[in-house]
């Protein structure tokens, strides 16, 4: 029992359940801290409270509510009006407060007005539910509710927020039969509500599914800061150092029980994990010992999940290994941040590998060749194509070429035949003038004449034999 004492143990050590030499510890540090004996005091005031507030420790949230002795330091009155706002007639009870449903009369709007039972015996809530004002008033996000005022009644504080009219995740989850990227869709939402609220410095410490609102629009609303810690620690919160031990054991982290000093925004982690783990199975992740003592109750805290592929078998194995990380009874071996948690859930949405997953080159060039699945088959069709149009661009050349080819043929024989008649003709018409001026009795001319004739005649017979395939004459 280091540091201060819950109030599971300081109920303990009233019923005298543990032995004499942790008794003794246990008192000496409740006689030095003026927080602890102020609890010890109220554990003296009245029994029935006791067992009350134990029944709240162990998350027994209507066991705390009927439990004698609780109710009777309530001076709350049955009606309420609270000016600027229609009151309905009925109204939620819940351990530390009363949620009336109104009317905000100026704008019209359905508000949910939380009224907290101020009692000489609730001071520790009365600290949280300041708490949880300073919290929301820090939040600006879509999905987390938003306070619109607040203020006092009859002596209790209360403060205003939106109605939300609608089933709490799990129940909204089964009801709709989600498929799973649906499911998806809203756990990002509510990862990244809670993101921002570390970013603006606020912890949850109680994240659950009846703590997650459906809006009649189908988007998460994250609410009850009531047990909000900010990050840097609040010197003005005395209550701050056992906030980690109040709540809900089968969605509190280890460290809550074990090691409050070690609770830090990884324990919103843990509690997100198992969140996620009810909303994609649709199954406790822990079972309740409803007929179990407080402290067994609070020994879930403890205990790991069993995988999730046990009772959801179509999960896939990376979103299993995200759950499984998320979970993990070690602080260190968790995701370090939500943005972290939240940044493999979009990884695996995109199809890109998720740090869940072991480091091999394997498992990264499936993811690769996966999510580029288009590519890879458009770049093989490509390189198709392109050898296709280079075959077709060096058979088309070779045609071309044997066209030319061929035409040079014919115009070669064309010319060649058109030369063939010119020559004959003209060796007809010389061997006419060589005969003439023979007759004349010019024998140079008739002789020059006569030799053109016969060159004529040559190269004539000389053409026909290259267009029949013959070897020229030498």
């Amino acid at each position: 029992m280091d540091g201060c004492l819950t109030e599971l143990e300081i109920f303990q050590i009233y019923r005298d359940e543990l032995d004499d030499s942790e008794t003794r510890k246990a008192l000496r540090h409740v006689l030095s801290c003026e927080l602890c004996y102020d609890q010890w005091k109220r554990y003296l005031i009245d029994e029935q409270v006791a067992t009350s507030i134990r029944s709240a420790v162990a998350g027994d949230v209507e066991g705390a509510n009927e439990s004698p002795g609780l109710t009777e330091a309530i001076e709350l009155p049955e009606k309420l009006l609270i000016p600027g706002f229609n009151l309905r007639g009925d109204f939620i009870e819940s351990g530390q407060s009363r949620v009336y449903r109104a009317i905000h009369e100026a704008s019209g709007e359905e508000v949910a007005i939380k009224v907290f039972y101020n009692s000489p015996l609730n001071e520790g809530g009365n600290l949280r539910f300041s708490r949880e004002i300073r919290s929301l008033a820090r939040l600006r996000h879509p999905h987390v509710i938003p306070i619109r005022s607040e203020g006092e009644v009859c002596g209790h504080a209360y403060f205003v927020t939106p109605w939300i009219d609608g089933l709490p995740l799990h129940e909204y989850v089964k009801a709709k039969k989600l498929s799973l990227n649906a499911k998806l869709r809203i756990l990002e939402n509510v990862l990244s509500a809670v993101s921002h609220a570390h970013k603006r410095g606020v912890m949850h410490l109680d994240l659950k599914p009846s703590n997650v609102l459906m809006d009649s629009t189908g988007e998460p609303v994250v609410l009850d800061f009531g047990l909000a810690r900010l990050i840097e620690g609040d010197p003005a919160d005395p209550i701050a150092p056992l906030a980690g031990v109040a709540g809900t054991p089968a969605y509190m982290a280890p460290e809550q029980v074990t090691d409050r000093g070690s609770v830090d925004t990884r324990t919103d982690v843990f509690m997100l994990g198992i969140l996620m783990y009810e909303v994609l199975s649709l199954q406790r992740a822990r079972l309740s010992n409803e007929n179990g003592s407080g402290t067994k109750d609070l020994d879930q805290a403890l205990v790991a999940p069993k995988p999730i592929r046990q009772v959801a078998p179509k999960i896939g194995s990376e979103l299993a290994a995200i759950v499984t990380k998320a979970t993990a009874l070690d602080h260190l071996e968790r995701y370090q941040s939500v943005e972290a948690l939240l940044q493999d859930l979009q990884a695996l949405k995109r199809g890109a590998p998720v740090t869940a997953m072991s480091d091999s080159w394997i498992y990264r060039v499936r993811k690769f060749a996966s999510r580029n699945l288009a590519f890879i088959g458009g770049a093989v069709s490509a390189a198709l194509i392109l050898l296709f149009a280079v075959e077709m661009s060096r058979t088309t050349q070779q045609m071309v070429e044997e066209s030319y080819g061929r035409a040079t043929q014919v115009t070669q024989r064309v010319v060649r035949e058109r030369e063939r008649i010119l020559d004959r003709r003209l060796s007809v018409v010389c061997q006419e003038l060589a005969d003439m001026y023979l007759r004349l009795g010019d024998v140079e001319k008739a002789r020059i004449y006569g030799e053109q004739a016969n060159a004529a005649r040559f190269r004539a017979r000389l053409t026909a034999d290259e267009g029949e395939g013959h070897e020229p004459p030498e």
